[in-house]
């Protein structure tokens, strides 16, 4: 009997381990021993990996895993439409070459406590590279099967045919005064024929590489000619948020801003500063990184991608009672921009803190506490961090419009800027 029931039990966890593996079309990591996941134009920390079709440019995509042996992946593209689903193109359509290709670079890290197998790949490839524009899936898989996906990300092919004129200002609507930011635009196409600007045209703005929150098939409020205004007093506006909390863990030697203890056992663990509210006080403004992280190991002689070492970090929020508005997260570039499972933080009544811990790799982290809106799917940050007009926010815009001969969506407009008027 024991044996029947430890093998039904191996039944159910391979089919349990095998039905989580359904293809997300998101930037996603199946498996816990996966970890750092980055993908960057090359040369550059960009958090919005796009490419210009028929350039040179390239993308470094890079990843750890927590083993000490390397595994067999290699990678291929999926095509997607405006809102992330797989376009009706076959692969041969926008894959110029081979199918897939192979992740042929690994180093095996060097003077750390946890070992792992660093991987890194330059693409577009001799091999294989995207043939039209719009949106991508980049899809690792181990062993030829693609079924045993491994990671997903998004990227971007643009065939730049529009320019923009920006005015990012505190909503109009009174209510929203003081606690969002508005986007107004005008969008100027050239050398390109839209048939049906209502119907063919998509327009997508994102917040500091956010996808919970972003705003799709935004239509033009007025066309003239060739330029199309979007000028709108609420469908176009974000909360503000709030700057973004940090810590630095790239020396492992002293205590640096907002750690308030480390120690050791078979890895380090860095136990940060307990974190306060901040929705109900004054707006204090100051540089961040908007979310984004920084993989670096100062103590070392490289870059940290193969010597910088894993470390148990200690998150807390203090709170005197369970929030109301959902579960609490860690929230930023470091959790996919997603309410991550690894990154919730369990409330606990006797120090009335929430708290989690994490394994994370050294590296400069930018971070907000979050809370999960369950009817929206949006991450909210009123109750823990405020939304303040003042903040400064990125702001991306995605144009798209409609191929009249295969019915794609075509990337044809793209531009990053900042709320801050002093950075325009």
């Amino acid at each position: 009997m024991k044996k029947t029931s430890l093998f039904l039990l191996l039944l159910f966890s391979i089919a349990s381990l095998h039905a989580e593996k359904v293809v997300q079309y998101s930037n996603y990591i199946y498996e816990p021993q996966i970890h750092t996941v980055l993908l960057y134009k090359q040369g550059t920390n960009v958090p919005v990996p796009v490419l210009n079709l028929n350039s040179n440019d390239r993308l470094q995509l890079s990843f750890d895993e927590l083993t000490p042996d390397n595994d067999y992946y290699m990678f291929t593209l999926i095509h997607c439409d405006a809102q992330w689903k797989p376009s009706d193109l076959q692969p041969m359509q926008y894959i110029e070459g081979n199918m897939f290709d192979f992740i042929n670079d690994f180093r095996f890290s060097n003077n750390t406590y946890q070992s792992y197998v660093h991987y890194s790949v330059n693409f577009p490839t001799k091999d294989l590279r995207p043939k039209i524009s719009g949106n991508y899936i980049l899809k690792v898989y181990r062993n030829y099967d693609e079924s045993d996906v491994v990671i997903t990300r998004r990227f971007f092919v643009l065939d730049s045919k529009t320019t923009y004129e920006f005015d990012i200002h505190p909503a109009t609507l009174a209510q929203y005064r003081f606690t969002k930011q508005e986007v107004d635009f005008k969008a100027t196409i050239s050398d390109y024929q839209v048939i049906n600007p209502y119907q063919d045209l998509k327009t997508v703005l994102t917040q500091n590489n956010r996808w919970d929150n972003a705003i799709y098939n935004l239509h033009p409020l007025f066309i003239v000619g060739n330029e199309y205004t979007f000028n709108f007093e609420e469908e176009n506006v974000f909360d503000g948020t709030n700057e973004y909390r940090f810590y630095d863990s790239r020396s492992l030697r002293f205590l640096s801003q907002n750690v308030a203890k480390k120690r050791f056992d078979t890895l380090n663990h860095l136990i940060l500063m307990p974190a306060q509210r901040r929705g109900s006080g004054a707006y204090v403004e100051y540089v961040d990184f908007n979310g984004k992280r920084v993989i670096a190991n100062k103590d070392g002689q490289n870059d940290g991608s193969f010597d910088g070492d894993y470390t148990w970090v200690y998150f807390s929020f203090d709170s005197p009672n369970k929030l109301r508005s959902g579960d609490l997260y860690v929230f930023g570039e470091l959790t996919d921009w997603r309410a991550d499972k690894r990154f919730k933080l369990e409330y606990n009544p006797a120090t009335f803190r929430y708290e989690t811990r994490v394994l994370l790799k050294q590296g400069y982290y930018s971070y907000l506490f979050t809370t999960l809106n369950e009817e929206t799917g949006q991450m909210e940050t009123y109750e823990t961090e405020g939304n303040y007009m003042n903040t400064e926010n990125q702001y991306y815009i995605f144009t798209y419009c409609k191929n009249q001969v295969f019915g794609y969506d075509e990337l044809i407009g793209f531009i990053a800027e900042s709320s801050n008027t002093k950075n325009r």
